[in-house]
């Protein structure tokens, strides 16, 4: 593959990088199948490319163990069943 198509690949990797980060659903990858070596002239942008996955991996953990603990915190807040009070206070009406 020529140095455009990689440039293009890298492009598309960067751009699912942006989307899954801030909570879309990129769509799934297969490397492509003729691309042959990575020209020279892109090895540091498919290192920074590498490390920007390695930190997007980091971070939606992060975001998925932290989402875990808080729907754990809901789950042991009694659902007040058969409570004669009112669980919230109109102020406005």
């Amino acid at each position: 593959m020529s140095l455009e198509s990689w440039t293009a690949i890298l492009d598309n990797l960067e751009s699912d990088i942006a989307l899954a980060v801030s909570g879309g659903f990129p769509p799934s990858w297969a490397p492509p199948l003729d691309a042959g070596p990575l020209p020279v002239a892109l090895e540091e942008r498919a290192r920074r490319v590498l490390d920007a996955q390695a930190d997007a991996m980091d971070l939606l953990a992060r975001m998925k163990h932290d989402a875990g603990t808080q729907l754990g915190a809901l789950d042991a807040v009694s659902p007040g069943l058969g409570s004669s009070r009112p669980l919230l206070l109109d102020v406005r009406g």
